[in-house]
């Protein structure tokens, strides 16, 4: 049965950091009170009628720099870039280290268009979705644990299971082909299956670690660990129609760590995915929506080249082996995962090991695994630390072709049919 994590540990968790400190005051009452903003990316009104795309950005914790706020921007640039006439919404409670919330927001030229002074709360996150009567996306960036994102301050986590019921209920206000991405530590055990399951589209999620990615003079993204000096760049020249200044936020992004999850809740030695899988967790989940919302969603990913329905196969294709083959320390770990992911779908066996170690067996329902923890007691959760993976060797992995197939079916899909 799948563990309910109290709020209580929710409020310590630490999953994907990255500490810049910014000098600015913060405002004391904030820190008791709680509050969330509401902005829009490149528009001023906001028009709850228009195709929107909605964008959560999660707490720091008062501990990590502006990173996830970046990474959510990416995304928003892409969407503007894609549909200039759809409406890109950014709702955050940042709680960034050293800097106000209003600040967050100013630095990145987000005209605010609502500031509520509350905890960014799961039942307020609901209500501001569904005030939108035709959603087309929804993305995530910042911590989770395996079974709640961090939306705001204390205590503020988000379950998709707990709300089931009334996410089932918000399913007409979400546009064909919608999809949505949980970009943050461990979502793809639970949190995306489930927030599928409600919604009815394709969720994609974390089976690891999620950690920040820039990109470089190679026109690829690097994980932080893996980054040199002589690579780096100030402007982003590969991702977006222009170029843009990293100083814009629009070099950061947030992949799944190649390795497998060892922090805050335990290490899950027993196995991983080095790529975000994505969910179709409802009814009619093979007639061809899945495999076309999870195209455009990808259409939206800031990556190697900027591209949309009528791009080339080719173009579409250089974005999916970014998407699922991870870089590395050394220059050949990219190259090495697109050979083997091409040879397995061209022999038609579709073997083939992208992660190091042994590599969950994954379908479009869930990863076939359970994360087993210890407990002081019921109510109090699990131990931190004391938490490892109940799963099973996968001596022949498949994951990586068939996410590769799934695409690749979408896409073309979205071109008939554009």
């Amino acid at each position: 049965m799948k563990i309910k994590c109290l709020l209580l540990f929710l409020t310590i968790l630490i999953c994907c950091s990255c500490k810049n400190a910014e000098n600015s005051n913060v405002e004391s009452d904030a820190i008791h009170r709680g509050e969330y903003r509401i902005g829009l990316y490149k528009d001023t009104i906001l028009d709850k009628t228009k195709i929107t795309h909605i964008i959560v950005v999660g707490s720091a914790l008062k501990e990590d720099s502006d990173q996830f706020f970046q990474s959510g921007l990416g995304r928003a640039q892409r969407y503007k870039e894609l549909w200039p006439d759809h409406q890109v919404v950014i709702m955050s409670s940042p709680d960034v280290l050293n800097m106000t919330d209003e600040a967050v927001f100013t630095k990145y030229k987000i005209p605010v268009v609502k500031a509520v002074w509350q905890k960014f709360t799961a039942p307020l996150l609901l209500n501001e979705i569904e005030v939108f009567d035709r959603i087309a996306s929804f993305d995530f960036y910042g911590h989770a644990s395996p079974w709640s994102l961090i939306i705001g301050k204390t205590a503020a986590a988000f379950d998709p299971s707990t709300h089931y019921e009334r996410l089932k209920q918000m399913r007409s206000h979400f546009v064909d082909n919608a999809s949505a991405t949980l970009n943050a530590c461990n979502t793809g055990f639970y949190l995306a299956p489930d927030l599928s399951q409600g919604l009815g589209i394709p969720v994609s999620g974390s089976l690891t670690s999620s950690v920040f990615e820039t990109v470089e003079a190679d026109g690829l993204w690097y994980k932080e660990e893996d980054r040199t000096l002589k690579d780096y760049v100030q402007n982003n020249k590969v991702s977006y129609k222009n170029s843009f200044s990293c100083s814009l936020g629009l070099c950061s992004r947030m992949k799944s760590s190649r390795v497998n999850y060892s922090s805050y809740w335990g290490s899950f030695t027993e196995g991983g995915l080095s790529f975000d899988k994505f969910f179709c967790n409802y009814e009619n989940s093979r007639d061809g929506r899945c495999e076309r919302g999870m195209a455009m969603s990808l259409l939206s990913f800031p990556s190697v080249r900027p591209i949309s329905i009528n791009s080339s196969l080719e173009d579409f294709k250089a974005v999916v082996f970014d998407w699922l083959c991870s870089t590395g320390n050394t220059k050949n770990y990219f190259s090495k995962c697109v050979i083997g992911l091409k040879n397995a779908t061209d022999r038609g066996d579709l073997v083939y090991q992208a992660h190091p170690g042994n590599e969950l067996d994954c379908d479009f329902i869930s990863c076939h695994t359970k994360i087993v923890c210890k407990f002081k007691t019921t109510e109090e959760g699990p131990i931190p630390g004391s938490c490892n993976l109940e799963t099973v060797p996968n001596s022949n992995p498949t994951n990586v072709a068939r996410e590769y197939l799934s695409l690749i079916h979408g896409f073309q899909d979205l071109k008939n049919s554009n």
